[in-house]
């Protein structure tokens, strides 16, 4: 018997699996800068959504389109797998441009 999915809707933005781990690992819950993280994408790196309510990412399932909405503030319909922390994206929708913060430390005066 197949489990019953159920379907979510989240707030939050896109990342690659690496900058974004490290953010969380932080708890620095901002977004990456929209460059490094395509960047991280187009190398291989796996996609992630990261829901900042809930202080968690899952990795993307189903969804090739990611790459063209890093950059925004997402508001995400789809179906989580908890266990294997995933989400399958059945849609989003570009709420704006995400404040984005550079993993490089500031410079000094």
């Amino acid at each position: 018997m197949r489990p019953v999915e159920t379907v979510v809707k989240l707030s939050g933005w896109f990342s690659d699996e690496g900058c974004a781990a490290a953010k969380l690992a932080a708890d620095e819950v901002m977004p990456n800068g929209t460059v490094c993280v395509k960047k991280c994408l187009d190398e291989g790196a796996p996609a992630v959504f990261v829901d900042p309510k809930a202080r968690a990412m899952y990795r993307v399932k189903d969804y090739p389109e990611v790459r063209n909405d890093v950059g925004f503030y997402i508001e995400l319909t789809g179906v989580i797998d908890a266990k294997a922390k995933t989400i399958s994206v059945r849609s989003t929708k570009q709420l704006g441009e995400v404040a984005q913060m550079c993993a490089r430390p500031p410079k000094k005066n």
